[in-house]
Parts: structure tokens; C-alpha cells; sequence
């Protein structure tokens, strides 16, 4: 009889989110833009972008949502 080992985590559920969508800490999604943390957080609290609180700690960004944003903000 095989065993089979469960290897998923709880960084594999923010790479691959949910329905598809990708969840990332501000840190992580304001590097790959070149922007400061504080910034994500900053749009959040302005209603601009939604947060995704887990827990007390924890809060996550759906990047493409983030994208989403930042492409509608554009001029030109």
C-alpha cells in the first residue's frame, strides 16, 4: 500500500489562490511594482483596492486586482 503525502502549504494557497486568482503580501506585490508597501495599504484604506485580512497578521492582495488598478490609473 502507497502512501500519498500531502505537500500542499499554506504559501501554496497564496501562490495559487483562489479560482485561480494570485494572493501576495503588500511587500511582495509593491516590489515586483517598484512601489513602497505603505502605498498598497494606502489604496486599500481608500476603498481603491480590497484587503484580504487572515488573521491579525496576515493580509493579503489579489495582484491582478492591484494591476487592475494601476492600468485604470494610467494617463495617455
Amino acid at each position: 500500500m502507497t502512501t500519498i503525502k500531502n505537500s500542499f502549504t499554506a504559501q501554496d494557497s497564496q501562490r495559487d489562490g483562489v479560482g485561480g486568482r494570485k494572493f501576495s503580501k503588500a511587500r511582495s506585490v509593491a516590489q515586483r511594482l517598484g512601489i513602497c508597501p505603505r502605498t498598497i495599504f494606502r489604496w486599500a484604506d481608500a476603498g481603491k483596492i480590497t484587503r484580504h485580512k487572515i488573521n491579525a497578521r496576515v493580509v493579503l492582495f489579489d495582484e491582478s486586482e492591484v494591476t487592475a488598478f494601476i492600468d485604470s490609473a494610467r494617463v495617455g
